[in-house]
């Protein structure tokens, strides 16, 4: 009998299910991992990085083990990204202060500035994606993380927008549907980073095809190392 007659199409091993299903509970191991790990906050810089950094593998298919794989990812990448984490808070702390100021002024001259804060939050938001994935991947510095976060925003304005709904959809979703918090905890971070990483997956490739190279000029004409053995080059174009 052959494999298809028994089965084995569907549900055997090296199925369509079966791969489905392993790919479904490696995403759900990796949303509790991210949980946990966030859970001091001032780490979740380094937790979200380091997901992003698995999440990559899986939507390749690179053979390396879930567990080991984060955690290898969070240690190299916690110094760096918790500062830079920590600069993301201040500024939106910064923001929601001068909107409350803004608020309290009541100054009609002066209220249409307002408009300024939520464009910055998006912007940050936006950026603050972009962080995650460069610093997971690139052996860069603080500046060069931090400028090619946002300049990552213009080079691919298509695939930063997915990114920045995949962000904050599990939240509006959670909020809009309380019952749907279950389903949040169990897969809502790496069901959403997963949607981010089939957007900017292609600019990564643009990324690495265009540098061919182990090292690279940063943008200040510093060098940096791709973890990945690639580095970016400055010039992109938002591409597949």
């Amino acid at each position: 009998m052959s494999e298809n007659e028994g089965g084995g199409f569907l549900f055997g091993r090296g199925s369509r299910f079966a791969e489905f299903a392993t790919k479904l509970s490696e995403l759900m191991w990796l949303n509790l991992l991210t949980i946990v790990c966030s859970i001091p906050v001032i780490t979740l810089g380094a937790a979200f990085c380091a997901m992003h950094r698995v999440l990559v593998q899986i939507y390749r298919d690179e053979e390396k083990g879930i567990t080991k794989a984060y955690f290898n990812s969070f240690k190299e990448n916690f110094p760096q990204a918790t500062k830079i984490w920590l600069l993301y808070i201040l500024y939106f702390g910064v923001l929601l202060v001068d909107d409350f100021a803004l608020r309290a002024l009541k100054d009609p001259t002066i209220q249409y500035l307002r408009i300024l804060v939520p464009l910055l939050s998006i912007l940050g938001i936006l950026s603050l994606q972009w962080f995650f994935v460069m610093q997971s991947r690139y052996d860069l510095g603080m500046k060069d993380t931090i400028v090619y976060s946002f300049t990552r925003i213009i080079a691919f304005p298509l695939r930063t927008i997915v990114m920045g709904f995949s962000l904050i959809a599990p939240l509006i979703v959670a909020a809009l549907f309380p019952i749907s918090l279950i389903v949040m905890l169990l897969i809502g971070l790496s069901g959403g980073g997963l949607l981010a990483v089939c957007a900017y997956n292609g600019a990564l490739k643009v990324m690495e095809d265009d540098s061919g190279a182990e090292t690279g000029a940063a943008p200040d004409g510093e060098a940096g190392e791709n973890k990945e053995q690639r580095e970016p080059e400055n010039g992109d174009t938002d591409g597949r």
